[in-house]
């Protein structure tokens, strides 16, 4: 006698994630996300830029202007 199964697997894809601040961690977030090179196209750049210009929009202001000497540089590739 033939017998059938159906093997279900399910997953769930997440689309979108929302972010809690304090007014200091988005300070520091803006600070961080508009100092990063690489290219702007095919880098976590464009994810940082995105970021940054959100919350400039929001009405961040960076107020460690003074207290940051460097830049963040990322990899076009995957860092482990």
């Amino acid at each position: 006698m033939a017998k059938a199964k159906t093997n279900i697997k399910t997953s769930v894809e997440v689309t979108g994630i929302t972010l809690t601040l304090t007014k200091e961690e988005a300070e520091t977030l803006l600070l961080l996300t508009g100092n990063v090179n690489g290219d702007r196209y095919n880098s976590a750049r464009k994810h940082s830029d995105s970021v940054y210009y959100a919350l400039h929009a929001a009405g961040v202001k960076n107020t460690f202007q003074r207290q940051f000497t460097g830049s963040v540089r990322l990899s076009n590739g995957p860092v482990y």
